[in-house]
């Protein structure tokens, strides 16, 4: 690559102000700024551009005659007005979309995308905000990437304010990144692809399902008409929301040109607009609505929080109900109960009166998955929407032995799960283990005496193990409540806090490592997983005592090894 093709975007910049200065010369003072001086050629545009405005004999003013612009360095978008221009901030880089714009008769590759500010915190703690990028820092603006923006603008807009990176900001790479989005292209994906990063994308599906709904502004001033659906190939399905009409029909093949994808809690959702383009497509090899039916049945394992549409069945562990007062006054009747598959078991909430027994078999469409209590569960709001099946789709599960048997690995890469039994050699001690007090309100655990929301508090005393298990390739941590740490101790809470109370807290915690360090371990529990990892909180653990003759047979049966 010749200098020139390698500083062609800084060569741009100085020859929109010095016209007649020869490209060649322009690259070499680039090359000398990087490999002499180790200034990046985005860094020293404005210098290079004075040295050929002096050389062409125009009067540059001097730089410090020039006022400086006051810096201003935020955390959140919340902090920043219409009129800031010269703002740092960190934010993570969700999607990195380009695009060739005519600007001033020309045109220019621009950039566009979504950033969040707060970017170290969990996804429920950001705000996200446009960006468009002037300045080619595609680089440095990877998908998936944490970086510290410099010398950046806000602008307004109709009421919406983004963050504009241009030609002279300086953008620095906190954390890596993903792979890149692929740039829009009319060449279709498949919904499994599709469904891997936000970005803009192409689709060939099939609707299957589509129906009105209204959303309501948060500013109260009115509502707003849209269309929610499903759309499915042979690979999966996925939720989309449109916010213009829909002009097809269930069953039909379409093809979404300019189609956005755009996570929803944890879920991928295709977002439609005025600007994407749906036709109906005729392929008689594509999957036929019936065919996809099986595609389009989920399966609790398969549970990520925010999808919608779910089509599953399920069968019934408990049920209940109970009546509260909501914030209008109103008495209101919420009925819930445990429910599960071969794949593990969740709750299901009905907004709703359905009576289901224990044992039933539910068979539940356009449901949709919310978190309760860490996990993704499912709620139903209408009767329609539940069927009471009269012909069992599997042998009747015994609640009480219910448990699947996941590989370490697989819970740390999914999404959380409960009803799991996994294994793991235990590899750490915390030194947070033992007698712990929590706030008497909350349940929180108290630091330094005081609750994060209730301030000092007289704590109530609890037990508390917390190890870390790894299998080789993934580990995790291992959080045993009252129960399970009483029984796995083979003491009581009591016992324990006179223990801690006679020999201190460190010769406690030296026994623990002595007796459970690096033993294998069964344990069965549910698994949270988030932005922040995984982990795995136990409701029962058991010392796993298969020799190493025993395992490395159970392994070569499984994989049909012979010897």
């Amino acid at each position: 690559m010749t200098d020139y093709e390698k500083y062609a975007a800084q060569v741009a910049l100085v020859k929109e102000e010095c016209k007649d200065a020869d490209d060649k010369e322009i690259a070499e003072e680039f090359r000398r700024y990087q490999e002499e001086f180790l200034i990046e050629p985005n860094d020293a545009v404005r210098s290079v551009i004075m040295k050929f405005q002096k050389a062409s004999g125009k009067e540059v003013s001097s730089i410090s005659s020039t006022p400086a612009r006051v810096e201003k360095k935020v955390d959140r978008f919340s902090d920043l007005g219409s009129e800031d221009k010269n703002v740092t901030i960190e934010v993570a880089v969700v999607t990195y979309v380009p695009r060739i714009q005519m600007v001033r008769g020309e045109e220019k590759q621009i950039a566009f995308g979504w950033i969040e500010d707060n970017p170290w915190e969990s996804n429920d703690k950001r705000e996200r905000w446009d960006f468009k990028d002037w300045g080619a820092h595609s680089e440095n603006l990877a998908p998936n990437s944490v970086v510290r923006l410099e010398g950046v603008s806000v602008n307004e807009w109709n009421d919406k304010r983004s963050i504009n990176i241009n030609r002279g900001s300086r953008v620095t790479v906190l954390r890596e990144g993903g792979p890149a989005v692929a740039p829009m292209s009319d060449e279709p994906v498949t919904i499994e692809k599709a469904s891997e990063n936000e970005g803009y994308v192409t689709l060939l599906a099939r609707i299957i399902s589509l129906k009105p709904d209204v959303i309501v502004k948060r500013d109260g001033s009115g509502s707003l008409d849209i269309f929610r659906g499903t759309f499915a190939d042979s690979s999966g399905n996925i939720s989309f929301l449109s916010w213009v009409p829909v002009n097809h029909e269930i069953g039909d093949l379409v093809k979404i040109e300019g189609a956005m994808i755009r996570k929803f809690r944890e879920t991928p959702e295709v977002n439609i607009n005025d600007r994407t383009k749906i036709e109906k497509y005729h392929d008689n090899n594509f999957a036929s609505t019936e065919e996809l039916s099986q595609i389009t049945t989920s399966k609790i394992g398969d549970l990520r929080n925010g999808m919608k549409d779910v089509i599953t069945t399920v069968q019934v562990e408990s049920w209940q109900s109970r009546t509260f007062t909501n914030s209008d006054g109103e008495e209101k009747i919420v009925r819930s109960g445990d429910v599960m598959d071969p794949t593990g078991r969740c709750r299901l909430t009905a907004w709703c009166e359905i009576d289901p027994k224990p044992g039933d078999f539910l068979h539940l469409t356009n449901a949709r998955v919310q978190f309760w209590q860490g996990s993704p569960d499912l709620v139903v709001d209408s009767s329609d929407q539940v069927s009471n099946l009269t012909d069992a789709p599997w042998e009747a599960i015994d609640p009480e032995q219910h448990w699947v048997d996941i590989e370490l690995s697989d819970l740390v890469t999914s999404g959380s799960r409960r009803g799991i039994k996994t294994r793991g050699t235990i590899v750490a001690i915390r030194a947070d283990s033992g007698i712990i007090h929590r706030c008497p309100e909350c349940r929180r655990i108290l630091r330094d005496g005081a609750c994060i929301d209730h301030g000092a508090q007289h704590g109530v005393e609890d037990l508390r193990l917390k190890f870390v298990v790894d299998n080789g390739v993934h580990n995790a941590p291992l959080i045993m409540a009252k129960d399970p740490s009483e029984k796995l101790l083979n003491m009581s809470q009591e016992i324990v806090k006179e223990k801690i109370s006679k020999t201190g807290h460190e010769d406690f915690l030296s026994e623990i490592r002595n007796n459970y360090l690096a033993r294998k371990v069964i344990i069965h529990g549910r698994s949270l997983v988030d932005t922040q990892g995984a982990m795995v909180l136990a409701e029962e653990v058991t010392f796993d005592n298969t020799s190493n003759e025993d395992a490395a047979n159970l392994v070569m049966q499984e994989w049909g090894v012979l010897l």
